[in-house]
């Protein structure tokens, strides 16, 4: 028996964005297909529902050389990509 992929992985972008337009919160469910040399199996079962995190991607973090001492150092940061799709409030 030869067995193909039994799992993929799916980018919110693409959730997010046309033609599916999903929300931040939103429930994704899938079915899947078996596939072999005689043809499709029957659609398997609604899976469980996988929900797009809300939570903001991490911010990205620099030294700020320009407040480096021999004592202390300075560190900056900048917003993340995706923000959970409510603005970030603290850091």
């Amino acid at each position: 028996m030869i067995v193909q992929n039994l799992n993929c992985t799916v980018n919110v972008t693409t959730l997010k964005n046309a033609p599916f337009l999903l929300p931040w919160g939103a429930s994704v469910r899938a079915q899947v297909i078996a596939t072999n040399v005689y043809g499709d199996s029957i659609v398997s079962s609604l899976g469980n529902g996988a929900v797009i995190i809300r939570s903001p991607d991490a911010p990205i973090l620099s030294e700020n050389v320009s407040q480096r001492t021999p004592t202390s150092f300075g560190l900056t940061w900048t917003d993340a990509l995706e923000n959970g799709g409510t603005p970030v409030i603290d850091y």
